[in-house]
């Protein structure tokens, strides 16, 4: 079986490197380069679409994977159109907010626009029974999100519902995740590489024995090693850029990936714990200035934070790999009640990163 899981994610990663290279030469054969902006790190144009790369990458090893090597791999006992629904729906909502997103990097699209095309990603992923169903309570039993249920209608047999506390929960967990992936994309070789730690820190809990999932376990790897094959391209000084059609493709995955390696979401924030204690406190910063919290540009992320004080953006980002590599080692070694209490201590201890970090800015005189 582990045969399975090697071979997939050497595949993802020669075919994610090689198509980036190809994106790459037609990137700048048509002109689709970022051009330096005051808040950027980097000082010349650099291709910009090179999520595609690994998207068509991790669509190509999947279906591979999933319908040739391993068909009776599922997630679900449900097809659609002949394959199992949820993996479906995995690839066609990764495609609807890869693709849109590609068109937001050729020609700018307003900031409803994108929200629009993030929920019509995340409610097909929700459409398939993928779902935060139960919220681990420390104190007690566990509260069930499903209690309120609606019937919709009926195919193939299926009853399909709405649970809108569960339904709810899920959309605002797989946007935030789309764009707090989007929002550390902003230094080299971040994104791309907090997302291989995260994704191989799932691959790993899925194999575990109280999870068990080998289907999880594969589409985590396969993740993985896309992401690893961008990172040759994208690791500083970066030959390319992923785009927001790559950030959130990532950003979607990560956050489905995180709710069907076992659903619990103490679970998912320690694995993540770094871009989403990050997203949301610039958010809550920009919501406190009255600046629009995903579109404002500002320098107030945690690896900007690094660049003034001082670090270079290698440093800044094997650093923050460091704090990502921690972070999953401990969602994997906790159980629940430890998870809720040692993510509690690591966000105090961001926080008080962030006020050294201020610190040594002012003391070179960096605001």
């Amino acid at each position: 079986m582990g045969m399975i899981y090697i071979s997939a994610a050497i595949l993802a990663f020669l075919l994610s490197c090689f198509l980036t290279g190809v994106v790459k030469r037609l990137a700048l054969r048509y002109g689709y380069v970022a051009m330096p902006r005051k808040r950027d790190v980097h000082s010349k144009p650099v291709p910009r679409i090179g999520g595609i790369a690994f998207v068509v990458a991790f669509m190509i090893v999947s279906a591979v994977s999933f319908l040739v090597v391993r068909p009776e791999w599922t997630f679900d006992t449900v097809n659609w159109f002949g394959i199992d629904r949820k993996l479906l729906a995995i690839w066609v909502g990764g495609s609807i907010v890869a693709f849109t997103m590609l068109l937001d990097d050729l020609r700018q699209m307003s900031a409803w626009k994108k929200l629009m095309f993030q929920v019509m990603a995340a409610t097909v992923v929700i459409a398939s029974g993928i779902s935060i169903d139960i919220l681990s309570n420390p104190f007690g039993q566990a509260f069930s999100l499903r209690e309120v249920s609606i019937p919709i209608f009926t195919l193939a047999g299926n009853t399909y519902h709405i649970s809108l506390w569960s339904d709810l929960l899920t959309l605002i967990w797989l946007v935030g995740m789309m764009n707090i992936i989007n929002f550390v994309d902003g230094v080299d070789g971040l994104a791309s590489g907090v997302s291989m730690i995260a994704a191989t820190t799932i691959f790993i809990l899925s194999l575990s024995v109280s999870v068990n999932q080998p289907a999880t376990a594969l589409l985590s790897i396969i993740l993985s090693g896309v992401a690893a094959g961008f990172l040759v391209w994208n690791f500083p000084p970066a030959k390319i850029f992923m785009g927001d059609s790559g950030s959130m493709f990532l950003g979607l995955m990560l956050g489905v990936l995180a709710i069907i390696s076992g659903g619990k979401l103490a679970t998912a924030f320690l694995v993540l714990a770094f871009p989403i204690t990050d997203g949301i406190l610039v958010a809550v910063g920009r919501l406190v200035r009255r600046e629009n919290p995903f579109t404002t540009p500002d320098k107030t992320h945690l690896h900007h934070r690094f660049l003034n004080a001082g670090f270079t953006v290698r440093q800044s980002i094997l650093i923050l790999y460091l704090i990502s590599i921690t972070s999953g080692a401990l969602a994997l070694h906790f159980k629940t009640v430890n998870k809720i209490i040692t993510a509690f201590f690591l966000v105090i201890l961001l926080l008080v990163l962030i006020k050294v970090l201020n610190i040594m800015a002012t003391k070179r005189g960096v605001q």
